[in-house]
Order: structure tokens, then sequence, then C-alpha cells
């Protein structure tokens, strides 16, 4: 029986050689946890301890931009689920996947795995509310949501 040989995706394949990210104007700091079975059976997911609510009514920005500058959100996966994070209304680019710094990765979408951390810069070149959220629909549904501001 013949083997397959064992296939890890790796983000940084596609940086630019020797690149390295530009230094951001201000970093925001997030960690993605799970509240066991906290909302009728489910779980309920937070950003920095905070549950997106689930109302007819946005909620308020949680982070605010200013336009013209770049920004990083380090995040940090403190649980065993997967999550695909996504920006909406901008690209950002891959600075730092499960600890390796990278790039010239321009994406919108990023799969981060459990108990991993990854960094992404954008600029913030698009007013007004930007959604940001796992793109998981159970995971959105139960507070794994945030928004971000133009000020």
């Amino acid at each position: 029986m013949a083997r397959t040989a064992e296939i890890q995706w790796n983000y940084a394949q596609f940086a630019k050689p020797g690149a390295t990210a530009a230094e951001p104007d201000q970093t925001f700091d997030m960690t993605f946890a799970k509240e066991n079975a906290a909302e009728d059976g489910f779980n309920r997911w937070t950003i920095n301890g905070v549950a997106y609510p689930m109302t007819s009514e946005s909620a308020p920005a949680a982070f605010h931009l200013t336009q013209g500058k770049r920004y990083r959100i380090r995040m940090k996966n403190a649980s065993d689920d997967i999550h695909p994070v996504h920006l909406h209304r901008h690209s950002f680019e891959l600075t730092n996947i499960g600890g390796k710094a990278t790039a010239g990765v321009i994406k919108d979408v990023v799969m981060l795995g459990g108990y991993q951390t990854a960094e992404v810069d954008f600029v913030a070149d698009n007013p007004g509310l930007t959604l940001f959220h796992c793109h998981q629909q159970l995971h959105m549904d139960f507070g794994f949501m945030t928004l971000f501001g133009y000020v």
C-alpha cells in the first residue's frame, strides 16, 4: 500500500521572499474564546470577552479607525476550534501566522487554527462601519463578530 505525504497548508509559501511588513500606526489585540453551552445550550463566542449582541439593532463600533492609517490586528485563538476570520470592506496583509513573520500575502479571510495566533495589517481606506467576524455561521450567530468604525 502506497503512503501519501502529509500536506500542511502554509500561507507563507505565497509571501514575497525577503520582504518585511511595514510597521502599523496602531495594533488591536483580539482574543477569541468559547463559553461552552452558555447560550441556550450553544457555545457563546467572544472577542476580548465580549459577545456581539444578537438583536435587531447594531452594536456600536468596538474599534475605531482613522482614514489612511495602517492597523494591525493581533489575533489569539483561545479555543480548539478553527476560525476562518474575515474582514469586510478591506483587504489585509498577513504579517504573522503561528509565530512566523511573513509579508506580501494579501487576503480578506485567514484560517486561524485552534490555539493559533496570527497578525494581519490593513489600511483604513474605505470609510464606514466594517464588520469583522468568523465565517462559520454558527460562531457568528452566537457572538463572534465586532465592528470597526471610522472617526
